[in-house]
């Protein structure tokens, strides 16, 4: 069942929930110990706490529809409230052995988590502190009100204990499952920032408008590739394309179609260099490419790529709109510093934009 996989998944941190949600299900579940309890004083008909959790029941019921509504805040102070009312009643219904103090000790970490989720980073840790010793004040009062005054029900060893075993296990559980939504919370908060840092790492390497992984990243590549080279005597090489005649294009058909352009180019580029090569969109209309090869691989693939923007059409406005890219290529030689190669490689592009354009140079300086 898509339910129950869904809430599995919560439990177990493998899926990652809004503070809304988390409150709807602790809401559905007192609603359900509070049904219980229900059932359990009817049973032993005890009205006054019979009466309490028919109200209670109800509350929850409420309160589920405060939280889903959006209020969270609102369903935990609905909560706490609750939670108070019932210790000091249940107290004096029932007496302090059959262990309605406990949900004190319960509600605890439930100050803490409260805070930590809160969004604002000013927000003072101050306040679960004062809330624990609130917590303290009510313990305390409870206990000096079942010694000032007899509880309304005088109840059976056997049901007493099994009250104070209920309740024991029930504000185990909500330490526990306060306990578990802290690390949920740590969970959660690592892969958000792990997720981040990724986005970051994306924005910091990769160029806004043709995916392709920008300057600064390459120049990384690039220096991997010449330690490789000078170390192993692996060989590489260069390509730098320009399209031809881009600013005439800007001022023909608008800067929106240059960007159009320049994604299309950068899409030929991609199906058109091999696995393990890569390419950057270097500034402007400027691309470069590091293939992992010598000379004959880099006319190679530099002429697959000036071909295809060659044979490429682009429609605006019903017309049909071509135009050219001219390369250079330049391969690694021991010696040579990566800017050296870069140099070349440039030289050769204006070569051939010199020439003729629509051309791939790779002449030897």
């Amino acid at each position: 069942m898509s339910w129950f996989k869904t809430f599995k998944n919560i439990i177990f941190g493998k899926e990652i929930v809004s503070q809304q949600t988390k409150l709807e299900i602790v809401s559905i579940g007192i609603t359900i110990v509070h049904f219980i309890m229900l059932i359990m004083f009817l049973s032993l008909r005890i009205w006054p706490m019979t009466v309490y959790n028919m109200i209670v029941v109800a509350y929850y019921l409420y309160t589920y529809k405060v939280v889903r509504s959006g209020n969270i805040y609102s369903g935990y102070i609905m909560t706490f409230i609750e939670i108070g009312v019932q210790v000091v009643f249940g107290t004096l219904m029932l007496g302090w052995d059959v262990g309605f103090f406990m949900y004190v000790f319960a509600i605890v970490p439930l100050f803490f988590y409260l805070n930590l989720i809160n969004d604002d980073l000013k927000r003072s840790v101050t306040p679960p502190l004062f809330a624990t010793l609130g917590a303290m004040v009510l313990f305390a009062g409870c206990y000096v009100l079942s010694v000032k005054v007899a509880p309304r029900f005088e109840l059976e060893a056997s049901v007493t204990h099994l009250l104070f075993l209920y309740n024991s296990i029930l504000s185990i559980f909500m330490v526990g499952a306060m306990s578990h939504l802290f690390n949920l919370e740590k969970r959660y908060s690592m892969l958000s920032m792990r997720e981040k840092n990724q986005e970051l790492d994306i924005v910091a390497s990769e160029d806004p408008l043709t995916g392709l992984i920008n300057r600064r990243s390459m120049e990384k590549k690039l220096e991997a590739a010449y330690e490789l080279a000078k170390s192993k005597g692996t060989i590489f090489s260069l390509l730098m394309g320009d399209i031809d005649f881009f600013k005439r294009i800007n001022d023909t058909y608008g800067h929106d179609f240059g960007d159009e352009a320049l994604k299309v180019v950068a899409d030929i580029f991609r199906s058109s260099v091999r696995d393990g090569d890569s390419i950057c969109r270097w500034g402007g209309e400027e691309f470069l490419v590091l293939i992992i090869g010598n000379r004959e691989d880099a006319v190679s693939v530099a002429e697959r790529i000036r071909s295809r923007i060659e044979e490429n059409v682009i429609e605006k406005d019903g017309h049909e709109i071509r135009f050219t890219m001219t390369l250079g290529t330049t391969t690694y030689k021991p010696g040579y510093k990566i800017e050296k190669l870069i140099q070349q490689a440039d030289e050769n592009l204006y070569f051939g934009k010199e020439h003729g354009r629509n051309q791939v140079v790779s002449k030897e300086w």
